[in-house]
């Protein structure tokens, strides 16, 4: 009998329901089996008029949260990171959770309110749960987010994503060298109290980089792939970019050529080549 020796890849598209266009573009890719999960932003009308072509895929995919404290308009009053409910930039919550400027009640409500129209919506509670701009990696933010899920999904924890990566691995890809480490530094103690708390996680993860066009993202691939693990998780942001995404988020025309990659037969016969197949994690 012949063994199967292929490597297990994840590839999670974040940003389910940030546009219309950024929602059709990650259901296309789900459609053609080229991503494992997607991460839902659920503080958008986008989110839930896309959610019911996202639901059709919900047993074949794992469908997660993308916790959202920055940038969007919060469920919760919020006030420490918001202004007229509107939440501050990735560096505001950076520094106010560094010097515990956020008080644990607040972040609370609002993870339980995110998880509350999550599952009102999708149907079910999340598979995972990641964060936009890594904030569930974040002092205070991960403590909150373990306390939910161990009260609110006791029976059937959700699993939490974690950016930590070895030290070589991430100097032998050669892309965003110094963001994958400061990123993976949050990680690597978010990965630690999962452990602790006997919640799953990824082993290894990649797909960070400077969002900028001047590298061939097949070329970003090939060094995001590179010595992975059997459970590794690949952090995509496919789409199709318009005036509206341009005005919600800094990242848009990667996006596009992202979705054209993905979608194209050198990502398979990449995958092929490195003997890789797609596998969401734990469902």
């Amino acid at each position: 009998m012949k063994m199967n020796n292929k490597k297990k890849l994840s590839i999670c598209a974040d940003d389910f329901g940030i546009t219309e266009k950024v929602n059709n573009a990650i259901v296309k890719l789900i459609s053609l089996e080229r991503i494992t999960e997607t991460s839902c932003i659920v503080l958008t009308d986008s989110f839930k008029s896309g959610a019911k072509d996202l639901i059709k895929y919900k047993n074949k995919i794992g469908v997660g949260l993308h916790l959202t404290l920055t940038d969007f308009k919060s469920l919760s009053e919020l006030k420490s990171l918001s202004k007229n409910n509107n939440m501050g930039n990735v560096n505001n919550i950076i520094i106010k959770s560094i010097r515990k400027k956020i008080p644990p009640e607040e972040i609370i409500k609002e993870i339980n309110l995110q998880l509350d129209l999550f599952e009102k919506i999708i149907g079910c509670s999340p598979n995972f749960i990641d964060g936009h701009h890594h904030v569930q990696q974040l002092p205070i933010i991960r403590e909150c987010l373990i306390e939910v899920i161990k009260k609110r999904y006791s029976e059937n924890l959700p699993w939490i994503r974690n950016a930590s990566e070895n030290f070589s691995k991430i100097l032998k890809r050669k892309t965003s060298i110094i963001k994958s480490l400061i990123i993976g530094f949050f990680g690597k103690k978010t990965k630690e109290l999962i452990k602790i708390n006997s919640i799953r996680s990824n082993d290894g993860f990649s797909g960070i980089y400077d969002f900028s066009t001047k590298l061939k993202y097949e070329t970003l691939f090939k060094n995001f792939i590179f010595d992975i693990s059997n459970d590794h998780l690949l952090m995509v942001h496919p789409g199709q970019s318009d005036e509206l995404l341009s005005t919600i988020d800094s990242v848009t025309f990667t996006r596009d050529l992202e979705f054209d990659f993905l979608s194209s037969d050198s990502f398979l016969d990449i995958l092929n080549k490195n003997n890789i197949e797609l596998k969401p994690l734990f469902l």
